[in-house]
């Protein structure tokens, strides 16, 4: 039997830096929304913008080391979390839990990335199943937002209208 535990490894990192590259267009998307502050659409596009440059770089050069990989994945996820905690913070008058639900994703991405980062000898297949825990909550976070028809955008932008006197 024939086993490559390398092609595994490479695997999971590339399908991670999907994610990653699918996390960075949802937050470049909110740049669409023109009722929003100049200030928030930018930082959007910029942690966009790193997330896309960092998952581009974990595909294009796999030769720079698996642990190099697997800390490029970490400091773009780490960056989404930051941009979900401001986003949590931001929407003031959204239903609690789904308020709560974004900010603990945030600072699950960022407790866990720091630990990649901080630790980078832990075991390969520890630090993978972190990040794709990581991957996993964001997930679930956006399916349950989807299936009660309640998506924080929505609410994002109705805040965001209040704040600056629109109705």
């Amino acid at each position: 039997m024939f086993v490559f535990p390398g092609w595994g490894v490479s695997t999971l990192i590339v399908l991670l830096s999907i994610g990653l590259f699918l996390v960075g267009i949802r937050s470049i998307s909110l740049v669409g929304y023109g009722r929003l502050p100049s200030g928030l659409m930018i930082l959007s596009a910029t942690a966009g913008i790193i997330s896309l440059l960092l998952a581009l770089l974990v595909v294009l050069f796999p030769g720079f080391g698996i642990v190099t990989l697997m800390m490029l994945v970490s400091f773009g996820l780490m960056v989404y979390g930051f941009s979900r905690m401001f986003l949590a913070y931001t929407l003031k008058t959204t239903v609690g839990w789904l308020r709560g639900m974004i900010a603990c994703v945030g600072v699950l991405d960022v407790i866990l990335s720091v630990v990649v980062l901080v630790l980078p000898g832990l075991a390969l297949l520890t630090v993978a199943v972190i990040l794709s825990v990581v991957l996993v909550v964001n997930g679930a976070e956006m399916i349950v937002s989807g299936a009660i028809g309640r998506t924080w955008l929505g609410d994002f932008v109705k805040a965001v209208a209040n704040e600056m006197g629109e109705d």
